[in-house]
């Protein structure tokens, strides 16, 4: 047994190591990232609810494309109930620190009984509620590691009408190396942000247009995946619509960097 304790802890050092230096794991490192993310994704503490999510939202798969490692300060942008501030919280660890960002608008309009909840009685001890606009979130310079976009950037062309600017003001609150992942609903190519600006609408956006925002911001595309992909969605109706009641949206998985 304590030689399983001893290499458990040899390996989390190596991690936070790693996440210190932006040094890419090694396989055996990777291998216990593994483990700490399956850990957090499989939690008996997560509320069952949030676990029901699971097989539509594969968050194992995503945060491991994200590239989250235990130590980190990261941001759940638009975190909502904090379905992923949670996961989150659990990869970073007691070293790491999760901010749970929500736009008060938003939580006037909707409600914030969930993540009221969720945060109670110090439950999450290493995640901050931070109910702030998203032009006004007053994050230091360089002080963070990495960027959750959970199906909410298209949101912000309803929210805000300079997400460009909420885009600069991510890159000079991350540090070098530091990842943005972003997930999102397909659009039709093309349609650019035509579909993201009315809240009644199809809440959805065009992912070269997404890339291209980043790219003007100064991130680098870093990595794509196909894990959330829907062949059959057509790409055109809310995820909300009764036609899409028991069916996923296509959507995109994106990882940036900050360089």
């Amino acid at each position: 047994m304590k030689t399983v304790v001893r290499g458990a802890m040899l390996i989390l050092a190596a991690l936070i190591t790693a996440c210190a230096t932006s040094a890419a794991p090694s396989p055996r490192e990777q291998a216990g990232l593994d483990a700490l993310v399956r850990a957090s994704v499989d939690s008996p503490l997560r509320p069952a609810k949030d676990r029901e999510q699971d097989a539509k939202r594969k968050p194992f798969d995503v945060m491991r494309f994200a590239g989250v490692k235990p130590g980190e300060k990261v941001i759940d942008m638009f975190s909502a109930t904090g379905w992923y501030a949670e996961l989150l919280s659990r990869v970073v660890g007691p070293k790491g620190h999760v901010y749970a960002q929500n736009p008060p608008s938003v939580l006037a309009r909707f409600g914030d009984k969930p993540i009221t909840e969720r945060l109670s009685n110090n439950r999450l001890p290493n995640v901050e509620r931070l109910d702030k606009p998203l032009n006004e979130m007053g994050l230091k310079p360089a002080s963070l590691d990495g960027v959750m976009l959970n199906l909410v950037f298209h949101d912000m062309y309803w929210i805000t009408p300079n997400v460009d600017g909420l885009l600069t003001d991510l890159h000079a609150a991350l540090k070098p190396g530091a990842w943005v992942a972003v997930i999102d609903h397909h659009a039709p190519p093309g349609t650019r942000d035509s579909f993201a600006k009315d809240p009644r609408g199809q809440h959805r956006i065009d992912e070269a247009f997404v890339k291209e925002r980043f790219a003007a911001a100064g991130f680098v595309l870093d990595g794509e995946s196909e894990i959330l992909r829907e062949p059959s969605d057509d790409r055109t109706q809310a995820f909300f619509a009764p036609s899409m009641q028991g069916k996923n949206t296509d959507k995109f998985v994106l990882r940036f960097r900050r360089p």
